[in-house]
């Protein structure tokens, strides 16, 4: 069973949508790893905290929750956050100060923005065709109601 590397307490395990995360109930902690944090985060925030600990080279005091193995130091400078990952098992451990800053991490990139402007493209685009579509069926409707006039006129002379 895992451990907190802060106060060595058995970590529970938790199931969200994204997956499982272990928190640790007395400190509020928590450790992820690195494909729980590209399911929550996105895959910006997780690409570069797995390239950080690739280049992490400082190794802090506490010990993996998983593997026992001293955890990496890893430090981001906008914003700045200290946190502590093991290269071994790519599980992080966050805080709870630093967890609730992450989504600052989660600023929409290019393509993402790219992609909603597509979509906001297609919508407007499928609205037109809906109004088009409507206005043909309105039309249509029109063009039968006169011909039923001008048949039943055309009908009344004949008689």
């Amino acid at each position: 069973m895992p451990t907190c590397p802060i106060c060595h307490k058995p970590l529970e395990t938790r199931r969200q949508r994204e997956g499982l995360f272990y928190p640790c109930d007395n400190c509020n902690g928590r450790a992820m790893t690195v494909s729980q944090i590209r399911h929550v985060f996105g895959d910006r925030v997780a690409t570069k905290v797995l390239r950080m600990i690739k280049l992490a080279q400082a190794s802090t005091a506490h010990a993996c929750p998983f593997c026992d193995r001293r955890m990496q130091e890893i430090a981001t400078h906008e914003p700045i956050l200290k946190l502590e990952a093991c290269r071994a098992c790519g599980v992080v451990w966050f805080d709870l100060p630093t967890y609730e800053s992450l989504p600052q991490l989660t600023a929409e990139t290019t393509n993402s923005v790219s992609m909603q402007a597509t979509e906001i493209i297609a919508l407007n685009r499928l609205k037109e065709l809906k109004e088009r579509e409507a206005e043909e069926r309105r039309r249509e409707k029109e063009k039968k109601r006169l011909y039923r006039i001008w048949n039943g006129s055309s009908a009344q002379r004949s008689k």
